[in-house]
């Protein structure tokens, strides 16, 4: 089903923000209040495209306006925030135009912090773990601004046309990479760091997933990161058929029930009914929810680490079904 976004003016009363969000979402302002300060000097200091710029042009197009609203809304956030002194939750109350507009200024201020990420990236000295603390911590803000609460229905506002913005070239040893143009709008998400930060034991699943996560990986293909969950499902469900011997039309449902009933089931997980009958849900659910996401609809915009983690939840459930008793007599 389509969501309807709600209209610029709709108030959403409460809304419980993390201090570290609201530190975030200020910081994200302040840089977008950078952004139009180095704009309007740039402009003063270009005599032929400031002499195209009237008085009557500036109260027209409300030439400045953005930068007050922006500047208004940072301290009003920041009076906020400083009443709750030093609890961890802030409470506020924001209009969907509002959040569209923080939503806006939080990408904008991932995308330069993403360039920079590869920026320090391109030094020949940088740790693993190092990268690994700032791609996470990059992936934690955009999956929250992206998707989550009240920004996961919210439309960005434009706030740019383009931006120029420093990217890597080739220095002298020793030295930070010099910088080039790049437009904050196309900013690349990083290759995250983090395939050792879990350990795969299926055999087939580490053939078979890992390596088609690595491919896009490193050819920038992070929009194809649902195919490799598709594949981990396949072989999830490949799986049951060989363990159940069932190897007609039936569904992924039909396997699972199959298997783990708590009546006559193939698979005994647990003497205990509630839990074997817990073990049916979980399978379940998995197909249910994470399997038919990625088998009906393409989903570009999976983490790399959600993407790992659903791998090491199939690695689980693969592990349970190796283990699983086998109930010969079971219909």
């Amino acid at each position: 089903m389509k969501s309807t976004e709600n209209h610029d003016g709709h108030v959403y009363n409460w809304i419980m923000f993390e201090r570290e969000t609201v530190d975030f979402v200020l910081r994200a302002i302040d840089f977008y209040i950078s952004l139009l300060g180095d704009e309007s000097r740039e402009l003063a200091e270009d005599s032929d495209l400031c002499s195209l710029i009237t008085e009557d042009t500036r109260r027209e197009l409300g030439l400045g306006r953005d930068k007050e609203r922006a500047t208004r809304l940072a301290q009003w956030i920041r009076e906020r925030a400083e009443q709750y002194g030093d609890s961890y939750h802030v409470d506020i109350s924001l209009s969907h135009g509002t959040i569209r507009f923080i939503k806006a200024a939080a990408l904008l201020y991932l995308a330069q912090l993403k360039a920079r990420r590869n920026v320090l990236a391109s030094r020949s000295n940088v740790t693993a773990a190092t990268l690994s603390a700032v791609d996470r911590e990059i992936s934690r803000k955009e999956e929250l601004f992206s998707s989550a609460g009240v920004f996961k229905n919210a439309t960005p506002v434009p706030l740019l046309a383009s931006f120029g913005l420093e990217t890597v070239k080739p220095a002298p040893a020793g030295k930070m990479a010099i910088s080039a143009p790049e437009s904050l709008l196309t900013a690349a998400r990083p290759r995250p760091v983090l395939v050792d930060s879990i350990e795969i034991l299926d055999h087939e699943l580490k053939a078979r997933c890992l390596d088609l996560f690595n491919q896009f990986q490193e050819a920038g293909q992070s929009d194809r990161n649902d195919t490799v969950v598709a594949e981990a499902s396949r072989i999830l469900e490949n799986r049951l058929r060989s363990f159940t011997a069932c190897e007609g039309g039936s569904t992924a449902k039909q396997l699972v029930t199959l298997a783990f009933n708590t009546q006559k089931p193939m698979l005994r997980v647990s003497a205990i009914v509630a839990e074997q009958e817990a073990v049916q849900l979980l399978f379940l659910g998995t197909f249910g929810f994470i399997r038919n996401q990625v088998q009906h609809k393409l989903l570009g915009n999976l983490p790399a680490e959600r993407v790992l983690q659903i791998l090491g939840w199939v690695d689980y459930l693969l592990s349970v079904v190796e283990q699983a008793e086998r109930i010969e007599n079971a219909p």
